[in-house]
């Protein structure tokens, strides 16, 4: 390998741009940068957005790392060739595979090849991977969420970024391929004019399947056919405030239950939104430089072969804390750090706090009977707006709310994992009713930091019950039983993803279970689709819905403590934290109706 120049610019470099012919016939599109001379280790991001039109910024640091770098379309999209029956059909894995060898009999490839990608890049690769190409040598994985329930029908609700997220992909491909005619393509115009095209929409699709069903089962690669399969080094990246929404489950799921074939995978977690981890077209500057640093680390001991001590580090990271300086993602830093062996941390102790009908948390548990300590809220007509920091300004209309808070911590409590909540609920007017939960830090000053929220649609509340596990409450998601007004109903869920948080003395925390937000903001990610936490219409019609709270219906959240852990750095300026809004809070609004 020739020595690595770190002051490259794209006049030091060759531009491929060009087509890979799959077994098929199919031609995949594809840009590589390479240096002029020499043989090297290849970086591979392969994505329906623009990835054949990957512009150099974003290849440079791969090459100045002494790396070569191809961008490939999955097929259908972009310039590549293709007829597919749905994003996702599982060709994208099989072609993916195919370009991987083709890189590796290039002549100024060394045959060593790995992948990189956020988002759905970053999904794809394993498929990829599950068909064992056999000179991939290693994935590093960040942003995944797909299928049902991680994505599209978070809750059991469809989620409008999904809608917005098919309309502006279409937009994105259009943009790489119109760069690609620009730059001397001269087949690109045809193939998408004659040569490609995907027999059954995307969102034609999954708005036809409000349920969880086979065709659900075959496009998610948390299946045993898929990640199961997976057998080369693996790193996965993910955010707890991830606005894909639940990202950050997904990964401790597969981590945990079902890379069992990967001997050498590690986790990442930290504080965040969707872009603390890149390569990005556009949003790489977003990524962190620490998690920047840990990718390429993992690359050059699995791709590269360089014995940097990887393979004898902790399987799992948690970085706490993790806040911008000055606003510069390559700046950030956490508070500190935790290593793990396993997920869930088995030494996490998850203590019930009960809501109460005087609008508190607490460690009692209540003694009165199903007549006392009920509270109720008109549904739907209020939710947390938790998108942006002036979203979440405006605090939510009080009638259509129950806020609920712990008392002043009297020592630090550290939360590291994801809380359990059941309720007992009944409605009085409608057969259906959706939950939009969020948990809140307010410390002495009234300032309220957003950690996580909760989504969950009451009919289709069943628990699937060998799925869950201590850190995740999985539902089936396969039938609706509708409510009947009047009846008392116990739901019990989780919270989208976990967190790592403390809640420092004197902080407390606040829960509120309201409805979801149909609305949908950009400010979290600009230049992106809009997308946010809760942006669902809500079901049913008008009802005032009532929360119970006694010894016959001990509504609850289960917190995941570690026992005597304590806070190694002072409290982050909330600014300084992407992906949890905040607002200053001048005194504690129970919220409710009173109850005649």
């Amino acid at each position: 390998m020739k020595p690595i120049n770190t002051t490259f610019t794209e006049a030091d470099v060759a531009r491929d741009i060009g087509y890979v012919s799959m077994a098929d016939g199919t031609r995949i599109a594809h840009i590589t940068w390479r240096p002029k001379t020499g043989r090297y280790p290849t970086i591979f991001w392969y994505s329906h957005y623009k990835a054949s039109a990957a512009p150099f910024e974003m290849a440079k640091p791969f090459l100045e790392a002494g790396y070569a770098f191809v961008g490939a379309n999955f097929p259908a999209t972009g310039c590549s060739e293709g007829i597919v029956e749905y994003w996702y059909d599982n060709k994208e894995g099989v072609y993916g595979a195919e370009v991987v060898e083709w890189i590796a009999r290039q002549p100024w490839s060394d045959g060593n090849v790995g992948m990189i990608g956020n988002s759905t890049p970053g999904v794809i690769q394993f498929s990829v991977a599950a068909e064992r190409p056999p000179h991939l040598r290693a994935v590093v994985a960040s942003g995944i969420g797909d299928g049902y329930d991680n994505f599209v029908y978070v809750g059991g609700m469809f989620q409008l970024g999904a809608a917005a997220w098919e309309v502006t992909t279409k937009a994105t491909q259009a943009a790489g391929a119109e760069w690609r005619i620009n730059a001397g393509d001269s087949q690109c115009a045809a193939i998408r004019q004659g040569k490609q095209g995907v027999k059954r929409g995307f969102l034609d699709e999954i708005r036809s399947r409000p349920l969880k069903d086979e065709w659900w089962d075959s496009v998610t690669l948390a299946r045993t056919e898929v990640a199961g399969k997976v057998d080369v080094p693996t790193m996965i990246v993910a955010s707890w405030q991830d606005e894909s929404c639940r990202c950050a489950s997904q990964s401790a799921r597969l981590f945990t239950h079902l890379l069992r074939s990967v001997k050498n995978k590690k986790l990442l977690l930290m504080n965040g939104d969707h872009n603390v981890a890149g390569p990005h077209p556009t949003m790489g500057v977003r990524s962190f430089g620490f998690v920047d640093t840990e990718q390429m680390k993992f690359l050059d001991r699995w791709v590269k072969g360089i014995k940097n001590g990887v393979e004898n580090e902790a399987p799992v990271t948690v970085y706490w804390d993790v806040r911008e300086v000055d606003g510069n993602a390559k700046k950030a830093f956490a508070g500190w750090t935790t290593t793990h062996e396993t997920w869930p941390e088995p030494t996490v102790e998850r203590r019930p706090f009960y809501l109460t009908a005087d609008a508190a948390l607490s460690v009692e548990q209540p003694i009165g009977s199903p007549a006392d300590g009920v509270r109720a809220y008109l549904y739907p007509t209020a939710a947390e707006l938790v998108g942006s920091s002036e979203q979440f300004a405006l605090q939510p209309y009080s009638p259509g709310v129950l806020n609920y808070k712990t008392e002043p911590a009297d020592s630090d409590m550290v939360l590291l994992g994801n809380p359990e909540v059941t309720l007992y609920i009944s409605i009085d007017y409608g057969d259906d009713a959706d939950l939009g939960l969020t948990l809140k830090d307010v410390d002495a000053e009234g300032n309220v930091l957003f950690l996580q929220g909760g989504l969950l649609r009451a009919s289709l509340r069943a628990v699937d019950e060998p799925e869950t596990h201590a850190d995740e409450v999985v539902h089936t998601f396969r039938k609706s039983e509708k409510l009947v007004p009047g009846e008392i109903y116990e739901i019990r869920m989780s919270l989208l993803n976990p967190i790592a948080h403390v809640v420092r003395r004197g902080h407390r925390l606040e829960l509120t279970i309201g409805a979801p937000c149909s609305i949908l903001d950009q400010q979290t990610a600009p230049q992106r689709y809009p997308h946010n936490f809760q942006s669902s219409i809500p079901v049913g019609g008008p009802s005032v819905n009532r929360v119970y709270h006694s010894k016959r219906y001990p509504s609850k959240i289960l917190l995941p403590i570690i026992p005597g852990a304590v806070a190694q750095a002072s409290a982050p300026d909330p600014l300084t934290l992407r992906g949890q809004p905040s607002r200053k809070q001048t005194e504690f609004v129970p919220g409710g109706l009173s109850i005649l």
